[in-house]
């Protein structure tokens, strides 16, 4: 997830930019509301990161098959979020996912439509 994350962090960082510009025009109310979505946005970002899922939704999020994702956990390549000495289904952090090249994987609200919703043209 590492370049993805970079990219998403990156289009926070221009919304926050374009809300400084706007202020600069003495636009305080859009310019406010800006910073307000960037803010909500980087938490959903966060609190979706740390969700804790099974094989089969990380599987789809990483685009990797549930056999190599269980060969990296029991690898230690991926933390197990399993209580210890447990051997019922894996559990892993959405952040500790690897993301399997050429596969898109989508945030819940994607950066450019919530920056086209915003009126920011990049």
């Amino acid at each position: 997830m590492g370049p993805q994350r970079s990219a998403v962090h990156q289009a926070v960082a221009d919304i926050r930019a374009k809300a400084k510009e706007l202020r600069s025009f003495g636009a305080e109310g859009p310019a406010l509301a800006l910073e307000q979505a960037a803010t909500k946005f980087e938490a959903a970002l966060l609190s979706d990161a740390d969700r804790v899922v099974y094989l089969p939704e990380a599987a789809r999020i990483s685009g990797y098959c549930e056999g190599h994702l269980a060969r990296l956990v029991r690898k230690g390549d991926i933390p197990d979020m399993r209580p210890e000495n447990s051997h019922g289904r894996i559990k892993v952090r959405v952040a500790d996912l690897p993301t399997k090249p050429g596969h898109k994987h989508t945030p819940p609200a994607d950066v450019h439509d919530l920056a086209s919703r915003l009126g920011i043209r990049g």
